[in-house]
């Protein structure tokens, strides 16, 4: 079984990891706090994700030149419906330094068998950007349950040009079970298209691990690189993941 060394374990999800503070009353110091601690002794985390009015902030801190990817969210945290007010939510964004964006599909009217409205979202957000950019389509797949409904979903949003699926926001109290993110997995594979995969979030390195063997399973574990797969999580899993580096 791979990831079985906590190490290594420790230096995947390090070399993976979305780092991202989210929370409503986060502040100014929060985020370049959090930027700071993205640049590890033990090397850089792939991203960190922030509010949308901190972009420029974090774009800042780490400087032109960082490894470290500025994420962001857009519509966020509802997922509603109206397209285009997300995609100007995400072109702005990207004006304002985001290299990607977490775009929540409208998942509620998808639901519904609303066919039109989720393509049509990551589409338009796609075609608004000035230059090649991560749209990172967020599905909700706890929300939307069903293993068919998760696939259709993942198929729709890779056919309308999203270059990732993220399994879930943390926002609607149902968690994606690791048989959802290994749907989503396997449509990324069988549509043979580049796109990667964000799971979580995730809170402890245990927790990461039978998604990293997952993901080693369907694609190969030369495949677990920062342009394929992430895993969201906050602080303290950076942190567990640097005391079992330190020690």
């Amino acid at each position: 079984m791979a990831f079985e060394d906590r190490k290594e374990l420790a230096a995947k999800v390090l070399e993976v990891l979305e780092l991202t503070q989210l929370a409503q009353d986060t502040t100014e110091k929060d985020v370049r706090r959090l930027c700071e601690k993205a640049d590890t002794p033990h090397g850089p985390v792939a991203a960190v994700c922030v509010p949308p009015k901190f972009v420029m902030v974090a774009r800042e801190v780490l400087g032109k030149r960082s490894p470290i990817a500025v994420s962001t969210v857009a519509n966020w945290p509802r997922g509603r419906f109206k397209v285009d007010y997300v995609a100007a939510e995400a072109e702005i964004a990207f004006f304002e330094g985001a290299a990607e964006v977490n775009m929540i599909v409208p998942w509620r009217q998808f639901m519904t068998n609303d066919q039109h409205t989720l393509p049509t979202m990551v589409e338009e957000c796609v075609r608004m950007t000035s230059r090649r950019k991560f749209i990172k389509a967020t599905l909700e797949a706890g929300a939307l349950e069903e293993e068919f409904i998760i696939r259709e979903a993942a198929r729709q949003a890779l056919d309308a040009g999203a270059e990732f699926l993220e399994t879930e926001s943390g926002q609607t109290g149902k968690c994606c079970t690791l048989q959802q993110a290994r749907a989503m997995l396997e449509e990324i594979r069988d549509h043979r298209v580049e796109a990667g995969l964000k799971v979580g979030p995730l809170a402890t390195l245990d927790d990461c691990r039978p998604y990293l063997e997952m993901a080693a399973e369907v694609m190969g574990e030369d495949w677990i690189e920062p342009e394929n797969f992430r895993i969201g999580g906050k602080e303290p899993l950076l942190d567990e993941a640097l005391a079992v580096l330190d020690a």
